[in-house]
């Protein structure tokens, strides 16, 4: 084994060169240093066999360790990723699963259950549908009646029957499906579900749904638009997850009314989805007449909604008993006769009440 030169030894004594070379403290002192070979604090000296040989086996030692440290981090990194591919998976095809089950699902048609509603509070709704009628026919079906509502569901098919033409909002793709499915389950009724998205432009309709009818040519009696929520406003509720529906969360489906049909009236509205006080504003100036109802469900417990009494309506009927669970309770309102609603939500001039912290 040939002599080599090295450049640690300091006035004659052996300074480890392990700890030197990897810049650890060594006895205290700190030897994260450069060492030159011009530094004239040390000197050249030759390095004998057993020194070099002493020397040789430090670093094998060093390298074993660094290797082990290595393969022992690799290992770690390796099972990291493992887990986290292994997650991802098992959710993928956790979804694929719900789908396919939930378009079985879906294959099969639904009969629409009764309305949502205690009976009591059904009959009111149908007490002023029954007034509206121009005409006397079977089932007592209005010859030019028509109706909005906001939370479609049992009751859209139900309450259909007493008007010329209804019109319903939905803001949850799961249940604008289950809807189809009551639809099949009902073929002689003209159906259209359209399902509608917002942009910078206003709206236009992704996919559609429709009841084969005898006459193309004539208005669906029932019109459902589903509105497609913005990733925006799903961040916003999911964040929001059991508070108070606000306009932020749910702005294209509060305004859908006033972008996409902005030019119809309604004689009658029944509100019985989400904003349900925001959506007693937005419809305010779609209501035919100042005699027009406007049906609120939901109304005992539920006291953010009465803000709505406060400043735009007057409660001309109501229905407090209920069975239902949550308090249910139902109001027939008319708007105030100074009331207008064609302020923008965000703009609105509050009279008085304040405006309330979850109304936008």
């Amino acid at each position: 084994m040939d002599d080599f030169d090295c450049s640690i030894f300091y006035q004659g004594h052996y300074k480890r060169y392990a700890t030197s070379t990897i810049g650890i403290n060594a006895n205290r002192v700190h030897t994260r240093r450069r060492f030159s070979w011009t530094n004239s604090r040390f000197s050249r000296k030759k390095v004998t066999a057993s020194q070099k040989n002493m020397m040789i086996q430090v670093i094998n030692i060093l390298k074993k360790r660094v290797h082990s440290h290595y393969g022992i981090s690799l290992l770690l990194r390796q099972r990291t990723l493992f887990a986290i591919a292994s997650t991802l998976l098992f959710i993928i095809i956790a979804i694929v699963i719900k789908k396919i089950a939930w378009e079985m699902y879906l294959l099969v048609p639904q009969h629409p259950l009764q309305s949502w509603m205690d009976p009591r509070e059904q009959a009111l709704v149908v007490q002023y549908l029954q007034r509206s009628n121009q005409t006397t026919r079977q089932k007592q079906i209005g010859s030019g009646a028509t109706m909005l509502e906001y939370g479609a569901g049992s009751s859209t098919f139900f309450y259909s029957n007493y008007v010329h033409r209804y019109v319903s909002i939905e803001h949850n793709m799961d249940y604008c499906r289950i809807l189809e499915r009551m639809a099949a389950s009902q073929p002689n009724r003209s159906i259209i579900i359209s399902y509608m998205k917002s942009d910078s432009s206003g709206f236009i309709e992704t996919n559609r749904f429709k009841q084969n009818v005898p006459l193309s040519n004539v208005d669906p009696s029932i019109q459902i638009y589903c509105i497609i929520p913005t990733y925006a406003m799903l961040f916003r509720r999911f964040w929001h997850i059991g508070e108070r529906s606000t306009y932020s969360m749910y702005q294209n489906y509060v305004d859908f009314v006033s972008s996409y049909l902005h030019n119809q009236l309604f004689d009658f509205v029944l509100i019985d989805g989400r904003a349900r006080p925001q959506v007693a504003y937005v419809v305010l100036k779609h209501l035919n007449g100042p005699h027009a109802k406007v049906f609120v469900h939901d109304w005992n417990k539920r006291t953010g909604y009465h803000v709505i009494v406060h400043e735009f309506y007057n409660i001309v009927s109501r229905q407090i008993e209920s069975d239902q669970l949550g308090g249910g309770g139902l109001v027939v309102l008319e708007r105030k006769l100074y009331v207008r609603g064609t302020a923008k939500i965000a703009e609105i001039q509050w009279k008085k009440s304040k405006e309330p912290s979850w109304w936008l």
